[in-house]
């Protein structure tokens, strides 16, 4: 009898040098520091009984690398997918958070507390427009993997937009808690047409627990 079931875990990339100095990233990149390859190896931990069918991240180096360590001695290799990149920031990528708070007050303000009505005027992407990008690529890898388990790798708001699709959160509620801490794990089991969550950035498998102070400044800062 055909599997019925199709099973996504979702993670974010481990904590990278610029969300630890509070810088935004999107489409550019920082590496893994290096309590973001402990992350990730404690991820890898965690899932490496799971038998994945294909293993996606997001080519953005932070989130590649993440992957590769998750799927540590599987045979199968890491699929870059273009469409798992981070929402795109624009000029606001590599600066500081302080900084374009300080010269983008509006923008910025919209951003965080009002992404219905953020207008990327830094020449990047708005949530609608990542969502475009996003959405239609997992449910083609939800077709091509139907019956089986996948992981995919990305980011923050690629992660929120992605689950958010499956709660029905309207865009207005996007930065609701969760948090989604570097390697958070979220998974969602799609049986017979009906998508629930089991887990939404779940961090159990952290062994330094992200509200303690070493943790503080970059999972709950505001870089992207």
């Amino acid at each position: 009898m055909a599997n019925n079931t199709t099973t996504l875990y979702i993670t974010r990339h481990g904590q990278t040098q610029w969300n630890a100095e509070r810088r935004m990233q999107g489409h550019a990149n920082s590496e893994l520091t290096e309590l973001g390859t402990q992350q990730a190896t404690w991820l890898h931990d965690a899932l490496q009984d799971i038998d994945f069918a294909a293993i996606y991240a997001s080519p953005s180096t932070r989130a590649y690398r993440t992957a590769e360590i998750i799927r540590g001695q599987r045979e199968q290799a890491v699929i870059a997918c273009e469409e798992l990149k981070e929402i795109g920031l624009g000029s606001w990528e590599g600066h500081l958070t302080s900084e374009i708070e300080q010269q983008h007050p509006a923008e910025f303000f919209a951003f965080w507390h009002a992404p219905q009505e953020y207008q990327a005027l830094n020449g990047g992407e708005t949530f609608p427009q990542m969502r475009e990008r996003v959405l239609p690529k997992v449910d083609e890898l939800i077709n091509l993997h139907a019956g089986q388990t996948i992981l995919l790798v990305t980011h923050a708001v690629t992660l929120k937009t992605i689950v958010s699709s499956f709660e029905g959160r309207p865009l207005a509620r996007l930065w609701d808690p969760p948090v989604i801490h570097p390697t958070s794990l979220s998974k969602i089991v799609i049986k017979d047409g009906i998508a629930s969550i089991e887990l939404y950035a779940d961090v159990s498998h952290h062994q330094i627990k992200p509200s303690s102070p070493i943790l503080e400044k970059s999972a709950r800062g505001p870089s992207v």
